[in-house]
């Protein structure tokens, strides 16, 4: 009954050294942890070191970590989450019998102390590092031997205060900042935020902003980083000559529920090293060095941050559109034809327009950028626009009155202005050519157009070669001229393929004329649709440019010029469709 009795109590004593040692050291893990701290329970890190300086402190403050000594400053979060983490399982990687002087534990360089939630404080001394560096020899406090730990903890030990600093100049929201201001000694350029994702320039001068360009400069803001420490807390004789006190540039950015903006400030250029300069933060009172590489994202002008987009309209609401240059007046008009909205030419003749040519005039006028601004032009005169060699007029849903486009081309540069400013806009000389579009260039292009699926007959006839197919099933036709057979649904939907949408390369003529040779084709296609509608295509003679004049009943026999390979692949399949 005693030996019983014994062995109960040595079950509890074990269990309850167990517990103890699991509330106080952490988890054991194989036997060989000696340190088991979870990163979020850490509260303070004190290093204490025989080298300058000989204490380090790092402290939690609410979500974020502060260096508290030697100076008050911003912890980087990377490098102290990177030292809290060694704390995880922090294992014995040798156990030791007894101390040795050539371990250096007898009086420790460097003695690292954690502070948890709690209140508990866990210390660890630190001795020489192993002859092969990869270890160091230690005593954690509480465990009964001294041990070899890896080095990685006692270099992070050892790292300096500005090892530690959060070395940015400034933190923040991007999209909580509602203006920025770039202030220079002898002007202030100040853009507003009016949207998510837009900005105004509003100083020195009012127009829209390069949404794009302030996008930019936020980030670059967001990433300048001090590159040295100088004077923790200089005076107003320091600040002087560093002229920080009459900056070159102050950038300053209000954020959103804040009066006072957060301000970057760039003084002098360092009187040795030409790539940095002095500069100060609101987010300590330091002076630092920045490198010049990371300020020229910063230093921008005006027209830098305005928009370079010389006319801002929306090219799917845009419903009328007029053309002026060499005595030719062109308006076109988009409006509902059936299912499709389309374009019709009202002026110089009334026909319909190519969709895809209107649209590239409008692309190229709301791609253009502008590359150089005079935004106080006296004479018009000097850039041709007095007399201007192109005017637009385009009229948006909703809106009576037209935005107008002037542009003209000298010294081989483009010179545009708009009735929405008087500003002169420098853009590329071509543009002229893509805005520039004859009556004919803007014709429409589309000779044929169905859907395949509603085709229920096909006629071909070539070379003296005639084939009629039927619609029998879905994907199921057969050829009832010249013999009736089965065909092939891949063969015929070739064809229907060819013809379903068929655009020309360029408008030829209105009516054909015997040079065209359509009164004698060589290839005639008729396509008979549900419904009892028929479309009727013509392939005349071939041209100088490798092509083929075409006309058909759905463009009412205007003559228009083909790639000649239709010609041919269509020939091609009425011969395999006839073997």
């Amino acid at each position: 009954m005693r030996l019983r009795g014994a062995a109960i109590w040595a079950i509890a004593f074990a269990a309850l050294l167990v517990y103890v040692l699991l509330r106080e050291r952490g988890e054991v893990v194989e036997g060989k942890v000696v340190l088991n701290l979870k990163p979020d329970d850490i509260v303070k890190v004190e290093v204490q070191r025989q080298q300058e300086p000989k204490e380090i402190v790092l402290e939690r403050r609410n979500k974020s970590w502060w260096l508290a000594k030697p100076v008050q400053a911003p912890a980087d979060k990377t490098t102290v989450e990177t030292l809290l983490n060694r704390f995880k399982n922090l294992k014995a990687e040798v156990e030791l019998d007894a101390k040795k002087p050539e371990y250096g534990l007898a009086n420790p360089p460097v003695t690292l102390t954690v502070h948890d939630r709690r209140g508990r404080k866990y210390r660890i001394e630190f001795g020489q590092k192993t002859p092969d560096n990869l270890g160091v020899y230690a005593i954690v406090e509480g465990w009964r031997k001294p041990i070899v730990l890896t080095s990685w903890l006692l270099d992070d030990a050892n790292k300096t205060p500005n090892d530690f600093r959060d070395k940015r100049l400034v933190v923040f929201n991007r999209d909580a900042v509602t203006k920025v201001a770039l202030v220079y000694p002898d002007k202030q350029i100040v853009c507003e935020r009016k949207g998510k994702d837009e900005w105004r320039l509003v100083e020195p001068l009012r127009t829209e902003a390069d949404n794009n360009a302030i996008t930019n400069l936020l980030d670059k803001l967001s990433n300048l980083q001090a590159r040295q420490f100088v004077v923790e807390r200089p005076k107003k004789t320091q600040l002087a000559s560093y002229q920080l006190d009459k900056p070159k540039l102050q950038v300053q950015f209000w954020l959103k529920g804040r009066e006072k903006p957060l301000t970057v400030t760039i003084g002098k250029q360092h009187e040795t090293d030409k790539t940095r300069y002095y500069a100060r933060t609101t987010r300590f009172p330091a002076v630092v060095l920045v490198d010049e590489f990371d300020l020229k994202d910063i230093r921008k002008t005006e027209n830098d941050l305005r928009s370079k987009k010389v006319l801002i309209f929306k090219k799917d609401d845009v419903e009328r559109l007029a053309l002026r240059f060499d005595g030719t007046e062109i308006e076109l008009r988009k409006g509902k034809e059936g299912d499709e909205t389309r374009w019709r030419m009202l002026k110089p003749i009334k026909v319909p327009a190519d969709t895809w040519r209107v649209d590239d005039i409008l692309w190229a006028l709301d791609g253009v950028q502008a590359e150089g601004f005079i935004d106080k032009p006296q004479n018009l005169l000097e850039f041709g626009l007095d007399k201007p060699q192109l005017e637009l007029r385009l009229w948006e849903k909703g809106r009576k009155q037209p935005k107008i486009v002037w542009l003209s081309v000298k010294d081989n540069t483009g010179y545009l202005r708009t009735s929405e400013g008087d500003t002169v806009y420098k853009v590329r000389a071509s543009l002229l050519d893509d805005l520039k579009k004859s009556p004919n260039d803007l014709r429409d292009l589309q000779i044929v157009k169905f859907k395949r699926d509603d085709a229920e007959e096909i006629v071909l006839r070539w070379d003296k070669k005639r084939v009629r197919l039927v619609k029998r099933a879905e994907r199921n036709w057969e050829i009832v001229e010249p013999k009736r057979k089965s065909a092939n649904w891949t063969t015929v939907d070739s064809i229907l393929f060819e013809l379903e949408s068929m655009r020309a390369e360029k408008w030829v003529a209105e009516k054909p004329q015997p040079e065209h040779g359509l009164d004698k084709p060589q290839l005639e296609a008729e396509v008979k649709l549900k419904g009892g509608k028929a479309i009727t295509v013509k392939f005349g003679k071939l041209t100088e440019q490798d092509s083929v004049f075409v006309c058909s009943s759905y463009s009412d026999s205007q003559v228009y010029r083909k790639a000649k390979f239709v010609l041919e692949n269509l020939k091609r399949y009425g011969d395999e469709l006839l073997r």
